[in-house]
């Protein structure tokens, strides 16, 4: 047995990273997968790179905020003001940000893994783009295929970040192929699709009455066999020390930032 702990979508918190991290140490760990988006536009800058260069993922994707970093640095008039508000609060927070941003921009947007004999496909949104809203909650299975195109047409799984919603779902790839109301079972070729939700800033309403808050990843078990047994975590932090840091640090957008937490 292989447990995985999968996280993305940090976005300068470094509580609910600590909380993570603490969680998955708990139950044993054996890697951990990082899925893009350490910086912005939460309060934490270099503590939070730090934290991530313990962590030590064997995979690092580069995210939509990972992009935002590397074109602040050179061509920040093809941001929006408020992201070059944030991306400058991160460069002037980071102890070295031009060797980090180099280093970032070596991450790829996609990266395939074998565990156990079960092929994983693992990309921030899409293989080959890490922004927009393609694969959102509101995307059809058809959209989801693409996660399985050209290369990935053999994985078993794919595990996507971005979208801010802990995610499960199948799909079947010949879907189309059957038109008909007698649907042939075994012309199905169905995948599993994984999404860990964010660590930081999660977006998911799981009743009317509630707003997440709690910090969010995927532990993933993969047996012997090929088997496997995904987790979603969600661990309690306290969200006071990331209110406070916002305040201290005189985060830019602080109030919208604390706002976003429905607290």
């Amino acid at each position: 047995m292989t447990k995985i702990a999968i996280f993305s979508d940090v976005h300068g918190n470094l509580t609910a990273l600590n909380a993570v991290y603490a969680d998955a140490q708990r139950l044993d760990a054996d890697d951990y997968w990082f899925l893009g988006d350490l910086f912005g536009p939460g309060p934490d800058t270099q503590t939070i790179w730090e934290k991530l260069i313990r962590i030590n993922p064997s995979v690092n994707i580069r995210g939509n905020w990972e992009d935002f970093l590397i074109t602040a640095m050179s061509r920040r008039d093809e941001l929006s003001n408020s992201l070059q508000e944030i991306e400058s609060y991160v460069i002037q927070h980071l102890a070295y940000p031009r060797e980090l941003c180099h280093l970032l921009s070596d991450w790829p947007l996609h990266q395939e893994v074998t565990i156990n004999g079960v092929r994983i496909g693992l990309s921030h949104h899409l293989p080959d783009s890490n922004s927009g809203d393609a694969l959102s909650v509101r995307a059809e299975g058809s959209d989801l295929q693409a996660l399985f195109m050209n290369s990935r047409q053999k994985l078993d799984l794919a595990i996507y970040a971005h979208i801010h919603h802990p995610t499960m779902r199948y799909i079947d790839l010949n879907a189309s192929l059957q038109k008909g109301a007698q649907f042939d079972y075994a012309k199905a070729d169905e995948r599993l699709i994984l999404n860990p939700g964010s660590v930081g800033l999660p977006f998911d309403t799981p009743t009317r009455g509630y707003k997440e808050r709690r910090a969010e990843y995927l532990l993933l078990e993969v047996g012997t066999s090929g088997e496997l047994d995904p987790q979603f975590r969600r661990v309690p932090y306290d969200l006071t020390k990331t209110f406070e840091s916002a305040e201290k640090q005189r985060l830019p957008f602080r109030e919208s930032y604390i706002n976003g937490f429905h607290v």
